[in-house]
């Protein structure tokens, strides 16, 4: 029995609908029937952000990345501008409106499903159980393959390469090694993982004594708009700190995944096979061919090293490996995560390169 009433009146709901509805054209959409009306879920998620005096409000904003002064809000809402900013206050720490300086902006819609997960604001409140149940309802309701897929079929992230294994034999670096992400950027901070954080709230989660939940990475811009939340749950740290994140995620059998734009990258995820929507389309739903891209690596048996023992077989959660006289590998199913050399006991396998993926927003 649900202990408040979500979604108050009608005028409540055709707001909602509409904030909905705005996020048509955005990456990853928003959940709807075949008719294109927002899924009744949503409705009450979004709704667990915003009331009904919010909600109205929230349809003043443009969707991030753009982002409109409060000043110029406020005058024509014909506000006073602290009296609005002091009404945005809690929605802002919470994360459900972008602050940075005095713009502001509504959040993504991949902000929108992952943020209450996230910051400590948000999982210390006795809604987060709704926020969790909602979510799980309507991703696994169909909007999995939105959130992983673009309507051109272009997967919305990619698979990346665990980079203490990549053959030493090449004159560059290339963008799907995790190193390469790293050394790229210069501001870090270190999250929970929202999928895993999910499923820990509704108490299903399966990976719960095999797998960390605080090792997920923003860099960037969206990582100094978190630091400055000042939010218990976000933790800034250096890049020698990531690097040794990102190995023993890897040692641990968590593949890493980052946004497949190479010019709009901002997130680097180590994904578990319970868990994670990216890996969801592959692994539990197992009707989306195209959920992630393939790093650009295949995993290279070294058949004299390799003595069968089986670990890399174990370690691969794509049904890749197959242990005969020594270990094969399918190419068609290998997505070159890496986790498979990175263990290995006899140094038996590296990944070598293998042109399999384009990645937008390459030169």
């Amino acid at each position: 029995m649900r202990w408040f009433k979500i979604i108050k009146n009608e005028e409540h709901e055709a707001n909602l609908k509409q904030l909905a509805k705005d996020y048509l054209y955005s990456a990853q959409s928003y959940p709807h029937d075949e008719n294109g009306e927002p899924k009744r879920e949503y409705l009450e998620y979004l709704s667990l952000m915003y009331d009904e005096e919010i909600a109205k409000l929230m349809l003043e904003f443009p969707i991030m990345p753009k982002t409109i002064s409060i000043k110029k809000v406020a005058k024509k809402l014909n506000m006073d501008k602290q009296d609005l900013e002091d009404k945005l206050k809690e929605h802002v720490r919470r994360g459900f409106i972008v602050k940075i300086g005095n713009h502001y902006a509504r959040p993504s819609p991949l902000q929108i499903h992952d943020l209450p997960f996230i910051l400590q604001a948000n999982l210390d409140r006795e809604d987060i159980v709704e926020f969790a149940r909602l979510s799980r309802q309507y991703f696994e309701d169909g909007y999995y393959k939105t959130w992983e897929t673009s309507r051109k079929g272009i997967p919305r992230t990619r698979v990346l390469t665990v980079s203490e294994k990549v053959e030493s034999q090449r004159q560059i670096i290339p963008v799907e090694e995790v190193y390469a992400i790293i050394d790229s950027h210069e501001d870090f901070v270190v999250i929970p993982c929202p999928c895993r954080q999910r499923k820990e709230i509704e108490g299903i989660r399966a990976c719960k004594d095999k797998y960390p939940i605080h090792n997920c990475i923003l860099f960037g811009a969206f990582a100094k708009q978190l630091i400055e939340l000042g939010d218990p749950a976000v933790k800034a740290a250096t890049k020698e700190e990531i690097k040794k994140i990102t190995q023993e995620a890897a040692e641990l059998g968590l593949v890493h995944m980052t946004d497949n734009n190479a010019a709009n990258t901002h997130i680097l995820c180590a994904c578990c096979e319970c868990c994670c929507g990216n890996l969801a389309g592959l692994l539990r739903f197992k009707d989306n061919p195209r959920a992630i891209a393939r790093a650009n690596f295949i995993s290279n048996i070294d058949v004299d090293k390799c003595i069968a023992c089986g670990t890399c077989e174990k370690r691969c959660k794509f049904g890749a490996i197959t242990i005969e006289e020594y270990a094969i590998v399918n190419p068609e199913k290998c997505v070159g995560c890496g986790l498979c050399a990175v263990t290995c006991p006899e140094e038996a396998i590296t990944m070598r390169r293998l042109e399999r993926e384009l990645i937008p927003g390459m030169n």
